[in-house]
């Protein structure tokens, strides 16, 4: 009977080899991969809580303002803007 040759990665020579993404040999071993990143916790952390800090914000914003019809804000801005500017080039001149 003829054998079957086993291809499984500890029956290799090579066992200890690692490759690349290109399937190229490495000149190191990585037998557990890449090390993990080591990540800042309380930069992180922080970073988060800014995040959703100001994710909650505009969306409290968002709902609080949504009473409001947008032209009748926007004309009664207008409206006080222009009348303080009125004011100021009244006192001006």
């Amino acid at each position: 009977m003829r054998g079957t040759p086993d291809f499984s990665l500890a029956a290799s020579p090579d066992a200890g080899v690692s490759f690349d993404p290109f399937g190229e040999k490495l000149e190191t071993p990585h037998a557990a991969g890449l090390p993990a990143a080591p990540r800042d916790g309380a930069g992180h952390r922080a970073v988060a809580a800014a995040f959703w800090a100001l994710a909650l914000l505009l969306v409290g914003c968002r709902i609080y303002l949504s009473d409001y019809p947008v032209a009748q804000t926007v004309a009664s801005v207008g409206a006080s803007v222009g009348e303080a500017v009125r004011t100021h080039l009244a006192a001006a001149f």
